[in-house]
């Protein structure tokens, strides 16, 4: 159903300077999250990891980037990691 509002995928990977510290990263509050948001991040390797976040629609990612841009901003500084690769867009076929 083209009418539909389609859930919105958004795909970051990220740099660190020091080893990634899984168990801290872990212990991170999504509790502002949108319902309906899943996120997982994922090894590259030592260090480098991969975020995938599907927000329900769109427009419920535009209402809350400005939010995570922030936490973005924050959390780059604190964990020294930059980040490499940063794409977004519907998700058009969803299998599973």
């Amino acid at each position: 159903n083209l009418g539909a509002k389609m859930a919105y995928a958004v795909m970051t990977t990220w740099k660190h300077k020091n080893p990634i510290d899984w168990k801290e990263m872990a212990s991170e509050d999504f509790s502002k999250m949108p319902k309906g948001t899943t996120i997982q991040w994922f090894a590259i390797d030592e260090y480098n990891h991969g975020s995938f976040a599907t927000y329900t629609s769109k427009e419920v990612y535009d209402g809350f980037k400005a939010e995570l841009n922030a936490y973005r901003e924050e959390a780059s500084s604190s964990r020294e990691i930059e980040k490499t690769l940063d794409v977004v867009g519907p998700i058009n076929v969803d299998v599973g």
